[in-house]
């Protein structure tokens, strides 16, 4: 599979992974957990090659979930809504700041895209208790 990505945050030219581009992607759990894995836990880490696609599935993944977890956290209660607005506001920043083109800050950018994936991954599979109401003041 073959993510595209655009380099800015939120913009609909950049396909999710698995996406035709008709309608929302489906959400594969499965293959998000291992990019975000074997970014934060491969070893040795990978070539560069293979490094750039990670990056950019990493990309795909979280232009995918973050506004999937930002409609939910409208509805989203407690401590779990305040995690996931955080979670929402600093994976925009990472976003926005992009990846640095030394290869040190390239590597700590796809840790922090990692990170911010796996975040959005658990909110979106456990979103704890949501408000149903029709209305919202």
């Amino acid at each position: 599979m073959d993510a595209s990505s655009s380099g800015t945050a939120m913009s609909g030219a950049a396909a999710a992974p698995g996406s035709t581009g008709a309608g929302p992607a489906e959400v594969d759990a499965d293959m998000i957990r291992q990019t975000y894995e074997a970014v934060l836990w491969g070893a040795p880490p990978p070539p560069v090659a293979e490094r750039a696609h990670l990056n950019d599935l990493l990309l795909g993944h979280v232009q995918l979930l973050l506004p999937e977890v930002a409609d939910n956290a409208v509805r989203m209660q407690g401590e779990q809504q305040r995690t996931a607005v955080h979670v929402i506001v600093r994976t925009r920043s990472l976003l926005a700041e992009g990846a640095d083109k030394s290869p040190q800050a390239a590597a700590s950018y796809a840790r922090d895209l990692a990170t911010q994936c796996r975040a959005l991954l658990t909110l979106h599979q456990h979103p704890g208790l949501l408000d149903d109401r029709e209305s919202y003041p």
